[in-house]
């Protein structure tokens, strides 16, 4: 199963700056076992697409969705909406989410499925405050979000879904959580995962690490037994440092 790099932008770049980005990304020498995408904001879907034309590195993936098909939900995207720009993953439940909109388990479960069924895969996102890390709550915090977020997942889905492991106090602070932690969250969110759907589900599960990647990181977190990839914010903006990043993933 190769690695899977995303990219995630967040509210940066604007349908201009999003095909600029990619088509300097798109002559970047990439890697071939490694799966790679970039989550782009919803008004740069279009441009995204637009100047990746037919070509299918990067994938797509949007940065959010709401569950239900259609509605009066204002300012609200639909899992088929993006369906017809190609996306291929989504994000839910990134931590900045949770915590600046007030983002319950409950709507993350419901994204996740709404997702699934219009068969794009969900990228779930979950972690741990820095106080619940000083307090060593990790696992138990883990346990909690991963569990209420496959609540409403179907196991004989065509459609896979990814798991993120994004403890907050590493986002974007410059001190990454040490890689052996990062294998021991990644296991407590398999070991879940294979309770509740089983040992075949969860051998099958990507699971992702994102707290201030960058290229000098990269290669000992793929390396590290049970970690699949990583979700990538800051070092990401820059489609040559990204490039350099996807090349360094995995040593040759």
């Amino acid at each position: 199963m190769n690695a899977l790099l995303i990219a995630n932008w967040k509210m940066h770049y604007g349908p201009i700056k999003a095909g600029g980005w990619v088509r300097a990304f798109r002559r970047e020498r990439l890697p071939k076992d490694v799966d790679i995408a970039v989550a782009v904001p919803h008004v740069s879907l279009a441009a995204a697409r637009a100047s990746l034309g037919r070509a299918s590195i990067p994938s797509l993936a949007a940065q959010d969705v709401f569950w239900d098909k259609d509605g009066s939900f204002t300012g609200e995207v639909s899992a088929s909406m993006l369906d017809e720009f190609g996306v291929q993953y989504c994000l839910v439940g990134h931590s900045e989410r949770r915590t600046y909109l007030n983002e319950t388990s409950e709507m993350v479960a419901k994204k996740a499925a709404a997702l699934q069924e219009a068969g794009i895969v969900p990228v779930i996102c979950v972690g741990e405050t820095a106080a619940e890390y000083k307090k060593k709550e990790t696992n138990k915090i883990l346990r909690q979000q991963t569990t209420a977020a496959i609540a409403k997942l179907n196991p004989d889905s065509k459609t896979a879904f990814v798991f993120a492991y994004e403890p907050i106090w590493a986002i974007g602070s410059g001190k990454p959580c040490p890689s052996q932690r990062a294998r021991e969250a990644h296991e407590v969110i398999r070991g879940v995962i294979a309770k509740k759907m089983g040992e075949t589900v969860a051998a099958k599960v990507r699971i992702l690490y994102g707290g201030s990647v960058d290229s000098n990181n990269i290669t000992e977190y793929i390396t590290t037994t049970g970690i699949d990839g990583a979700l990538v914010g800051g070092a990401s903006l820059d489609p040559r440092v990204f490039g350099l990043l996807c090349r360094t993933a995995v040593p040759s």
